[in-house]
């Protein structure tokens, strides 16, 4: 194969690979989501700091997240998330979109401006994120990008966080931009004006979401850590870039406080009783809650079992040449989940996955690109299951309470009744003739991230038949225990009393009957097959960097000619 032919063909899979992370945000865009207590507390102070204020006293009716100071309601929100989308705010309401969204159709008699809100405030995050993953991801295992990209955009948490104004989207992209700023500087030249930029990212993401000082820390030691800068005085020199870039990055949160309380050191979590037990609210982590995280209905390693290839790809970038990117990112994994499971309240409230762990998720879908390269058979099966139970998740009823209640995906994907969308503002309702604005893209963007994965189709052909099975065996297990293990196990219940003791007592009396997930587990099943068969069967079409193959007639032809 020319040079000209493999550059023309890696500019091709390049523009594929961005084309497909573009219609992942597209999808995302189109989605009006219900609104939650998290959502309004951020939108409330939104509006507060656009009247020059920090208390959310005319606002405070329509929210809980909210804590009580000196007589004056405040949100519980860390403020990054409103600083940055107030601009956004403030360009929307010039523009008079409050009156169009108050007339519209799609959720009569509520604020859509919050989701208009949110496509600066969590899909353009969602869409730098997925493009930031992409990149580091091509530099570990060329090739392999688009793939965990997309498969993090559409098969995890990060879809429904993508559509709700939360802040956990800005922190995981603000955390995983600090990383791979750093990364770029670690592979390059020494550029201490990287390192303070990195961390400024680290910084605001703290001032975004307090427990992100767990990333910044550990993506600060990455920094230290260049194996040709190891005395004392580049130690000292690159420490002191990165602080002060991290200085500069909680700067405005240093302000909110000291004007909201009067301290810069005092936040809101201060004045909320549930947060005044050991940490904020962080006790020691507990291995049954753990399990609840990773096990229940609405576990991490349940409606998203792809994720638990991307641990076994850390491992083997671990014994790669990768081993510092490895390491940091399984410490930030540990660390998230053992932070995780010591809160008061785990899964955060209503939410289709454990949301508070979102900031890691980047972090170790930088496994894939080694999952999807050694086994891609179980990898796309599981890709397959886990894009379709969040799709589902996430169209349906992404506010679930409970883990039992996960039973509504499959009851209202087979009833055709979804949260609305962009068409629905237009008087298209809720069903089939609405969503089709959020499938089409999704879709568009599976198809043109299979076409950028040429590297992951020719390795599935080169496992041979033990890869198809080797899937088909990992996408049987999840099955069965996506089905009956939660209930079996008491996983779902003991995921119930955890709510229960945070104090909503409701939990142990929502009666949706056993197997929550008995409808969408087949059909996750189905999707990973239908994934499977896509990638074995479809044309593969040359390796990036492989000899051009001859044809024989070719051959034959060229041989008469010399001869």
């Amino acid at each position: 194969m020319s040079a000209h032919a493999t550059a023309d063909g890696a500019r091709r899979r390049r523009h594929a690979a961005l084309a497909a992370i573009l219609f992942v945000g597209l999808a995302c865009a189109t989605m009006f989501q219900s609104f939650s207590w998290n959502q309004t507390s951020a939108y409330d102070l939104i509006q507060a700091l656009s009247h020059g204020q920090t208390t959310i006293d005319p606002y405070q009716a329509n929210t809980g997240d909210k804590a009580l100071y000196h007589g004056h309601w405040y949100s519980a929100r860390a403020p990054g998330l409103a600083m940055i989308s107030l601009p956004a705010y403030e360009v929307l309401e010039a523009v008079g979109a409050r009156s169009w969204a108050r007339e519209s159709p799609a959720q009569p008699h509520t604020e859509e401006l919050v989701d208009l809100i949110g496509l600066w405030g969590n899909v353009l995050p969602a869409i730098v994120l997925m493009v930031l993953v992409w990149r580091v991801a091509e530099r570990l295992r060329p090739g392999y990008g688009a793939a965990a990209a997309v498969t993090l955009g559409l098969g995890t948490i990060a879809l429904a966080l993508a559509t709700l104004l939360f802040a956990h989207m800005l922190a995981a992209c603000l955390g995983f931009g600090a990383f791979a700023v750093v990364m770029r500087e670690r592979d390059g030249p020494p550029a201490l004006w990287q390192l303070g930029g990195a961390g400024v990212l680290a910084g605001y993401g703290v001032t975004s979401e307090y427990p992100m000082l767990l990333v910044a820390v550990v993506v600060g030691a990455y920094a230290l850590l260049r194996a040709d800068q190891r005395s004392l005085g580049h130690l000292a020199t690159r420490a002191a870039a990165y602080a002060a870039g991290a200085l500069i990055g909680v700067v405005p949160l240093a302000l909110y406080n000291h004007f909201a309380f009067g301290s810069i050191t005092h936040v809101a979590y201060d004045n909320i009783p549930a947060q005044q037990t050991g940490v904020f609210g962080i006790n020691l982590p507990s291995a049954r809650v753990l399990v609840t995280l990773l096990g229940s209905s609405r576990g991490l390693l349940v409606i998203s079992p792809v994720l638990v290839m991307a641990a076994i790809g850390l491992v083997h970038l671990y014994r790669s040449s990768r081993r510092a990117e490895a390491v940091t990112a399984g410490v930030i994994c540990v660390g998230y989940l053992g932070y995780n499971a010591g809160y008061y309240l785990p899964f955060g409230g209503a939410f289709i996955g454990p949301r508070l762990l979102m900031p890691m998720i980047p972090f170790l879908a930088l496994g894939l690109v080694e999952a999807y390269r050694r086994h891609p058979g179980p990898t796309i099966a599981l890709a397959g299951a886990s894009v379709l139970c969040t799709v589902v998740a996430t169209t349906t009823h992404p506010l679930v309470g409970y883990e039992n209640e996960t039973f509504h995906w499959a009851r209202w994907l087979l009833d055709g009744y979804f949260q609305p969308t962009i068409a629905s503002a237009y008087g298209l309702g809720r069903g089939w003739g609405s969503i089709w604005v959020f499938l089409v893209p999704a879709l568009a963007a599976v198809c043109l991230a299979g076409r950028a994965s040429v590297a992951v189709r020719h390795d599935l052909r080169a496992a041979g038949r033990r890869g198809v099975y080797m899937g088909l065996l990992a996408l049987g297990a999840w099955l069965i225990f996506a089905m009956l293990a939660p209930t079996l196990l008491g996983i779902d219940h003991a995921g119930l009393v955890d709510i229960a003791h945070a104090g909503d007592h409701r939990a142990l009396h929502k009666n949706y009957g056993p197997y929550p997930l008995r409808v969408l587990a087949p059909l996750g099943f189905a999707a990973g097959l239908v994934a499977l068969a896509a990638a074995r069967l479809l044309p593969a079409g040359p390796r990036a960097g492989a000899p051009a193959q001859v044809r024989p007639a070719h051959r034959a032809l060229t041989a008469a000619r010399a001869g």
